[in-house]
């Protein structure tokens, strides 16, 4: 079909064979859920907990071999 440009253009889609996309969707991906404190306080010891495990790991990859392992942080053992 063509437009008033007279370029060759797919038909747009009708109601019926229209795909799943933003428009169907009642609330959008974007936003974040709603949480108790208690979850967001579970959730952001969880997050620390693996910035933690991230970090040593990198400092690890990082560390030349042969030197020793920095001490553990304090009360990093919960």
């Amino acid at each position: 079909m063509q437009n008033d440009t007279r370029r060759n253009r797919p038909e747009r889609p009708s109601g019926s064979n229209r795909r799943p996309g933003r428009a169907s969707r009642k609330t959008p991906r974007g936003t974040s859920p709603q949480h108790t404190g208690a979850q967001q306080e579970t959730m952001q010891t969880g997050l620390r907990i693996l910035a933690r495990i991230i970090a040593r790991a990198h400092l690890e990859r990082r560390a030349e071999p042969g030197k020793p392992e920095p001490p553990p942080e304090p009360g990093a053992g919960r």
